[in-house]
């Protein structure tokens, strides 16, 4: 967690499944993102429902530790997400940092 917030960078997720009891990837809902072309895909334990898309902080040196930001719900489908994913003040819906520090602490 401390990389995240200490190198992060913000790109959207899409919730690819609906939520499962368990399976190979676990408990939760799937969801994946890409950073630089290549996709990345986890199983997350938040109730969230398939094909929404949320905003995801990753760390910007190792884009597999990530977390998905559930209050942030991306509801524009026009946003163009940059194959390197946006720095904090590039985001275009208006984000929080103390909040999503906060978020992270507490579910981690």
């Amino acid at each position: 967690m401390k990389n995240l917030i200490k190198y992060p960078k913000y790109t959207t997720t899409l919730i690819i499944s609906d939520w499962h009891h368990k399976n190979n990837h676990g408990i939760g809902v799937d969801y994946e993102y890409y950073v630089n072309k290549k996709r990345y895909s986890y199983t997350v334990n938040l109730d969230l429902k398939k094909n929404n898309k949320y905003l995801l902080i990753y760390d910007s040196l190792k884009p597999s530790n990530c977390s998905v930001l559930e209050m942030y719900p991306i509801i524009d489908n026009n946003i163009q997400t940059p194959l390197n994913g946006w720095k904090y003040n590039d985001v275009p819906i208006k984000i929080d940092t103390s909040e999503i520090i906060e978020y992270l602490k507490a579910n981690k």
